[in-house]
């Protein structure tokens, strides 16, 4: 499967509208700009469905979702513990958007999650997934 991304902060970034077909150009480009402040990238699956990510260090997030912006829209749980009040604000389009901490996984699992997408277009078995 291939998937497009699209650097949802920085629109200048030379990455954007690349069609990635394999697992080892993916996890280069996210470790290529995970020492940026923690942004949203997205990859767009063939099959219709996105796989928005937090990129950053030492965590990331994702959420699973239809293209088409039906529900049920998906996000990735930790299994760690912190306080309700704990955020990570991740930038999109020079906003930031806070995600609960309960959302934040190290950057390994994030990756993951998103070499799982781009083989299967589908939310990754590894971590569990909430509805939002």
């Amino acid at each position: 499967m291939t998937a497009t991304f699209y650097d949802r902060q920085d629109t200048s970034n030379p990455m954007n509208g690349a069609s990635i077909g394999d697992t080892k150009r993916l996890l280069a480009i996210l470790r290529g700009m995970s020492n940026r402040p923690p942004f949203f990238g997205e990859l767009l699956a063939e099959n219709g469905f996105n796989l928005l990510i937090g990129i950053g260090k030492p965590v990331g997030c994702a959420q699973y979702s239809n293209r088409d912006g039906t529900p049920p829209y998906l996000m990735a749980v930790s299994d760690r513990s912190a306080p309700d009040n704990h955020y990570v604000d991740f930038l999109i389009g020079n906003e930031p958007s806070p995600v609960p901490w309960r959302y934040c996984l190290p950057c390994s699992q994030i990756e993951e999650i998103a070499a799982y997408f781009l083989q299967t277009g589908a939310p990754s078995p590894v971590v569990d997934w909430e509805k939002i």
